[in-house]
């Protein structure tokens, strides 16, 4: 386009499909058939991210200015309902929905001085519910209706230097997140869209060519939270909280063929009206990774996640078990090149030290055969994948 300006699309389309069988409290609700859930979901995501890009100087600073428009379309059909041993009992709740999102948006990037530079925009959120209730009497829930709302969201960032390969930032923007348009229509004088605010500081660092430092401090502030509730096997909206944490990081490449990867992360997350714990937040992680790569075309890499304990409950007396786990991958580019682009074969060995540990950890009452009829609450986890290999071949092509 003449001027230096860009157009540009994309468009993208996605099916989703999941059939779900869970049972959260064993016996707690129904002494008899149990409390196994059954969920079906159905879906077609369709969207676009269509704008203009536009390259310009004032003052003799350069800038690029971009507007835009995103779109998303979802298409969905839900089911819920109680199983026994996958065989259904009953449906809850049956529902189509569509839910439709637009969101213009102005970026703009510009070098102010030779030491600073501006990187921020804007962009409003308008979303339409329209859910339609297909299940009829039986249903002991029956969403049904239409609602919309929007939000506006901002971000800033400030960038000063580089100084002998070093430069600082800081950055403050908005976001949100979207309930379930179920319950948008159930209820609708409950928040649709919940704001999210963060601030950071932060250092980037390279003072020589083969190494990178990363130092951030972080707040974020949410004004609704989800919270887990095991008796549903599902979320539920609470209070207002706070998060504040760092990260450092650090990519070394001593030598040409070897590369060396480190990230740890501490986060202290509580809501801010009872300085209560959030259950399940992490607090500490840590990731690291070393990779080789040969002139044959072959590498591999090792590498360590670490999650460390977090509060089960909101009093903190509940410690969920930390975990680490190491995997390795293989990666070998296949010297026979097909027409177009390239073919790579891998390898991965996931937790090679065969450890055990817990992917994912709740706590809540639950209720087995012969416990007392209020139930007992306890930890309930799912079991980490044990050592797996999975191999495979990847091509690469470009249009």
């Amino acid at each position: 386009i003449p001027g230096g300006g860009t157009a540009f699309a994309n468009l993208w389309a996605q099916y989703y499909y999941l059939s779900l069988y869970t049972n959260f409290t064993f016996f707690l609700n129904d002494p008899v058939n149990g409390d196994g859930i059954e969920q079906t979901d159905r879906r077609w995501l369709t969207g676009s991210d269509v704008g203009y890009r536009q390259t310009f100087r004032i003052l003799d600073r350069e800038g690029v200015l971009t507007a835009g428009l995103q779109t998303r379309f979802d298409n969905i059909r839900v089911r819920l309902g109680t199983q026994q041993k996958r065989s259904s009992l009953a449906i809850t709740q049956e529902s189509d929905i569509f839910e439709a999102s637009y969101s213009p948006y102005l970026k703009l990037d510009l070098q102010i001085l030779p030491w600073l530079r501006f990187a921020g925009g804007g962009r409003l959120d308008v979303f339409t519910y329209n859910v339609t209730d297909r299940c009829g009497t039986d249903c002991s829930v029956r969403p049904n209706g239409t609602a919309s709302d929007s939000i506006s969201s901002g971000k800033a960032n400030l960038i000063f230097g580089p100084w002998a390969g070093t430069e600082f930032f800081m950055n403050a923007g908005t976001g949100f997140h979207s309930n379930d348009a179920r319950d948008v229509v159930l209820n609708p004088s409950a928040t649709t869209l919940t704001r999210a605010i963060g601030y950071e500081l932060g250092i980037r660092s390279q003072p020589w060519t083969w190494t990178e430092f990363l130092a951030t401090a972080w707040l974020l502030d949410l004004d609704s939270e989800l919270v887990f509730v095991g008796d549903e096997g599902t979320t539920e909206p609470r209070g207002k909280t706070r998060r504040l944490g760092t990260e450092l990081s650090a990519r070394i490449t001593p030598v040409e063929w070897l590369s060396i990867r480190g990230d740890i992360t501490y986060t202290h997350a509580e809501f801010r009206k009872t300085g209560d714990a959030i259950p399940l937040a992490p607090q500490f992680t840590a990731f690291s990774s070393v990779t080789a790569r040969l002139p044959i075309g072959l590498s591999g890499t090792l590498q360590m996640l670490t999650v460390g304990s977090r509060a089960g409950t909101e009093d903190n007396r509940v410690k969920l078990e930390p975990f680490t786990i190491f995997d390795l991958v293989f990666r070998y580019k296949i010297p026979l090149a097909p027409p177009t682009g390239r073919l790579e074969a891998f390898l991965s060995i996931r937790n090679v030290t065969n450890t055990d540990w817990r992917q994912a950890q709740f706590f809540y009452e639950s209720r087995l055969p012969g416990e007392p009829a209020g139930g007992v609450s306890d930890i309930h986890f799912v079991p980490g994948t044990p050592r797996m290999f999975l191999g495979g071949l990847t091509w690469f092509w470009s249009a």
